[in-house]
């Protein structure tokens, strides 16, 4: 892990993050996603600031996360929805861990207190994942979306994690 370095997303790594972001699409564990979105409607979906890649010592971008807002009133300001994709060779390293850790950090600094996370109840390693970050799961809600790639409803965990830093307490 001492060769993976966090740093913030620049919108020259989009290429890579949407490599990345098509292989989610593809193993249907991440996403409803048929095709990856433009940069210009996938940065619009998002916050401008705690986006983040993972590089490998040779600065190639090996995963990222980044947080949408999860509602539009301002009294919800400072909840978010994470995201977090990892290059297929790189999964199960640790990298996902890394990601998750500083989006917790870097969230912080921006002001967000809950970050939520939406994910298939059966994609076990990324639950593990999220709940080995802190993340509480909060209950699944069934037959949440149908996807159409697997022509199945799907179920999605909601879990959620909550900053401990005394100012937003």
């Amino acid at each position: 892990m001492n060769d993976i370095s966090i740093r913030a997303m620049k919108e020259e790594d989009w290429p890579a993050v949407a490599a990345i972001y098509e292989q989610g699409i593809a193993g249907h564990r991440a996403t409803f996603s048929l095709k990856v979105p433009t940069y210009a409607q996938w940065d619009g979906a998002h916050h401008k600031h705690s986006r983040l890649v993972a590089q490998n010592k040779n600065g190639v971008v090996i995963g990222w996360a980044v947080i949408a807002p999860s509602f539009a009133r301002d009294v919800y300001s400072g909840v978010a929805e994470v995201s977090i994709y990892v290059h297929e060779d790189y999964q199960h390293q640790g990298v996902g861990q890394l990601l998750l850790e500083a989006m917790a950090e870097e969230s912080e600094r921006n002001g967000i207190w809950t970050l939520e996370a939406l994910i298939f109840d059966d994609n076990l390693p990324s639950l593990a994942l999220f709940q080995k970050c802190g993340y509480v799961e909060l209950g699944v809600r069934q037959k949440l979306g149908y996807d159409t790639a697997l022509q199945r409803w799907r179920n999605v965990a909601l879990l959620e994690r909550r900053s401990q830093n005394e100012k937003f307490m």
